[in-house]
C-alpha cells in the first residue's frame, strides 16, 4: 500500500487479497489495477456473496484532479478561473505583505488548494452581497494571511506575528 499526495491509500492486488482474508472491507478502494477487482465483484454477484468492492483510480495529475474538483462545485464560472494571485497582490501594500502572501500561496498551490481558495472567495463575496455576518476567525486558520486577504477572517497574522505553518500542519 502507498499513500498519494491527495491522501489516497492506493492498493495493489496483493493488498486486496490481504484485506479480504482479514475480512476488512473499506468503503472505497483506490487502485491502479482494476481488472482483478472487477472480476472479484462479478464473482460476488454470480454467487450472491454480497461483498462488492467499490473502487476508483487515483488522481494522476494536479490539473486533472483540480478540474474534477472545480467541475463539481456549485459556483459561478468566473470564480473557477478567477485570477486569485492577482487579486491577492492587489490587497498587499508592503513588501513584507507581498512576501508573506507569496510564501503562503506557494503552500496552497503545492497542496492543490487553489480551487478551495477560489471557492472561499466566492463564499465571502456572496455573504457580503447578502449582508450575512460571519465570525472574526477561529483556530489555526487565523495564521493564514491569504485567508485574511480573502476575507475569511479578520485577524492580520502579520500584525500578530502568527506563523502560517501552524495552519498547514
Amino acid at each position: 500500500m502507498k499513500q498519494t499526495k491527495y491522501n489516497e491509500i492506493v492498493v495493489d492486488e496483493n493488498d486486496l487479497v490481504e484485506l479480504m482474508l482479514q475480512d476488512i472491507q473499506p468503503l472505497v478502494i483506490t487502485t491502479y489495477d482494476t481488472a482483478s477487482i472487477e472480476t472479484y465483484n462479478e464473482l460476488c454477484e454470480l454467487f450472491d456473496y454480497g461483498k462488492i468492492i467499490s473502487f476508483e483510480t487515483p488522481a494522476t495529475t494536479d490539473d486533472k484532479y483540480n478540474a474534477t474538483l472545480v467541475e463539481n462545485w456549485n459556483m459561478p464560472d468566473e470564480y473557477k478561473t478567477f485570477n486569485l494571485h492577482g487579486f491577492l497582490m492587489g490587497q498587499c501594500a508592503t513588501n513584507e505583505q507581498i512576501q508573506r502572501m507569496n510564501d503562503e500561496f506557494v503552500e496552497y498551490k503545492e497542496r492543490g488548494l487553489l480551487p478551495l481558495l477560489r471557492y472561499m472567495k466566492y463564499i465571502v463575496d456572496t455573504m457580503r452581497e447578502n449582508d450575512i455576518v460571519w465570525g472574526v476567525g477561529r483556530g489555526s486558520s487565523v495564521a493564514s494571511y491569504v485567508l485574511y486577504l480573502i476575507g475569511v477572517h479578520k485577524i492580520d497574522s502579520i500584525k500578530y506575528d502568527l506563523d502560517f505553518k501552524e495552519f498547514f500542519r
